[in-house]
């Protein structure tokens, strides 16, 4: 019969055990500051781990010297004396940074040794607390903070359910204050991209190939006004409709269109994202007085007549098919051209070839 009892009263303890630990990952997966995860964890620990006393203290950086976040069960005095002599002191802290696991007074020292040791004669003594036990707060194995535990009765905290349960608890409070510093600094990063890209002089728009969702610059918002004013979106839409080809979009793609009565060449420019960012598309938009086949000066010295020819029409967007159809040449010669002329003029590609042979004029007129 007692030990049916006791077998009862082992599963309710742990039905009670989880229970508390489901609502305490609840609750902190909702906190918004680290203030809300203080709070959590000061309303759910005492009916976690049974002590007289309980605090939590956050580090500002790893390594630097803690700031009181809240504790309960000692005076204000005692915090006093704790941060000007006793965190210096304090073995098990320094055990437990170390070890990076809960640490009870009892694993260091004995009962005797312990209340003769001078953090407790110049610490502990205020309250009289017998036995401590502490464990830091983890996140990528760095302590960004400790918790703490302390009681008058020498038995007390020292059962391996103690450990294991704030061992788990100082895992998942770092985890939710690491996590929350991270998504800070992020945010922070994206913030200032935003600003960057929303003030940049360059016109662009970002797609989510995901999403499909759009974001467009200040200076495309502007070259769009000019060319559909009434209807911009759809006018950029029908752009990007036009750049699909069968094999997909067109990294270059270039059409001249009427802004009031001058004609101008539109020129768009599609870029994948890095391997980190790749289901977003990059979109430069250019508004220029429409291009000749010629090369500038500075680039045609360079080349051979045949050469200049052959790169002036590659800069305009043509196809190696359809130079070789408006020079009469072979698909052939012409690649043998601009692998010449992508050497002499020091690029690898059409897209730097064309950037070193075009000059646009980003000045627009009024509407």
């Amino acid at each position: 019969m007692q030990n049916h009892n006791e077998r009862d009263a082992a599963e309710s303890a742990g039905k009670m055990i989880t229970a508390g630990l489901s609502s305490f990952c609840d609750a902190i997966t909702e906190a918004k500051s680290q203030q809300e995860i203080q709070d959590v964890c000061m309303s759910v620990l005492p009916e976690m781990i049974e002590a007289k006393s309980y605090g939590i203290y956050f580090f500002e950086n790893p390594g630097s010297s803690s700031r009181l976040a809240s504790a309960s069960g000692v005076s204000d005095r005692f915090l006093k004396i704790y941060e000007a002599v006793g965190r210096n002191l304090d073995p098990v802290l320094d055990a437990a940074l170390t070890r990076r696991r809960p640490v009870h007074s009892r694993d260091l020292m004995s009962e005797e040794e312990w209340t003769k040791s001078p953090f407790f004669s110049d610490v502990l003594a205020v309250h009289d607390m017998q036995v401590l036990l502490e464990a830091p707060i983890l996140y990528r194995g760095h302590v960004v903070g400790t918790l703490n535990f302390s009681d008058r009765d020498p038995g007390k905290l020292g059962s391996p359910l103690d450990y294991a349960m704030l061992g788990t608890i100082g895992n998942l409070v770092g985890l939710a204050v690491g996590g929350m510093a991270e998504r800070d600094e992020l945010l922070s990063e994206r913030d200032q991209l935003l600003e960057a890209f929303e003030t940049s002089g360059q016109a662009t728009v970002l797609s989510d190939t995901g999403t499909g969702r759009r974001r467009v610059n200040a200076a495309a918002q502007q070259i769009l006004a000019v060319l559909e004013p009434d209807k911009p979106e759809v006018f950029f839409e029908g752009l990007m409709a036009a750049a699909r080809t069968r094999d997909g979009l067109c990294q270059l793609y270039r059409c001249q269109v009427s802004v009031g009565a001058e004609l101008r060449q539109l020129t768009l420019r599609n870029l994948t994202g890095a391997s980190n960012a790749k289901d977003i598309l990059v979109s430069i938009l250019q508004l220029s007085r429409p291009a000749s086949g010629r090369l500038p000066d500075h680039l045609s010295r360079l080349l051979s007549k045949r050469e200049a020819e052959v790169a002036g029409e590659a800069a305009l967007g043509l196809t190696d098919e359809e130079i070789a159809r408006k020079l009469f040449l072979s698909p052939y010669t012409v690649k043998q051209h601009l692998k010449s002329t992508y050497r002499k003029v020091g690029v690898h590609s059409r897209v730097e070839l064309t950037r070193e042979a075009l000059t646009f004029d980003q000045n627009l007129p009024e509407a």
